[in-house]
């Protein structure tokens, strides 16, 4: 009488290495992949709050026919008034009569905003380290009343493709984003 073997149910020594080698080599090409996109989604959401807080204080000012302002700063320590404004602890939009950029007691706060993610880079041209003040007509000025146009850039320093957005603020008040690559440099 003949014997039937049945077949061992499993996988062989190489069928097992085969298969993880293929993962590990999924593995990665998809680890970097997703770095790179969580480090492209940071730089895209700051620049966008940033980019909001413009849009919002020049609206402000349309609709409430009064002067705004907006700096890097927050609502405990106002404006940041230094020769190197850092944009990236926050800032903040407040309504301002006096149109001098400071913050008094009886003006308000519109909103605040600061950045979350860790690494990031934001600072502004030389226009920039002053507070930015739209008029009623949503025309951007510094507190002397010259019109005021210049470049916030946000900068998130690792080797992904357009590395920075810059924020332009024209003398219309109107703010463009251009992204930029800088290699992986944040000046």
């Amino acid at each position: 009488m003949g014997r039937f073997f049945v077949g061992v149910v499993g996988f062989t020594t190489i069928e097992l290495m085969v298969t993880l080698t293929v993962l590990v080599l999924l593995i990665g090409i998809a680890v970097p992949s997703f770095s790179a996109m969580m480090a492209q989604n940071r730089l895209a959401t700051s620049a966008n709050n940033l980019t909001t807080a413009f849009s919002l204080a020049r609206q402000t000012a349309i609709t409430r026919n009064a002067p705004v302002a907006l700096c890097a700063g927050d609502a405990v320590n106002g404006c940041h008034a230094s020769a190197n404004w850092d944009w990236s602890r926050g800032w903040l939009v407040f309504m301002d009569r006096d149109r001098d950029g400071v913050r008094d007691a009886d003006e308000s706060i519109v909103h605040e905003g600061a950045v979350n993610p860790v690494g990031l880079v934001i600072s502004g041209n030389t226009p920039m380290r002053k507070p930015i003040i739209f008029s009623p007509m949503g025309f951007a000025s510094q507190p002397g009343g010259a019109f005021s146009a210049g470049t916030i850039r946000v900068c998130a320093p690792s080797r992904i493709q357009n590395n920075a957005r810059d924020l332009i603020l024209s003398k219309s008040g109107r703010l463009r984003v251009a992204s930029v690559d800088l290699a992986g440099a944040c000046p």
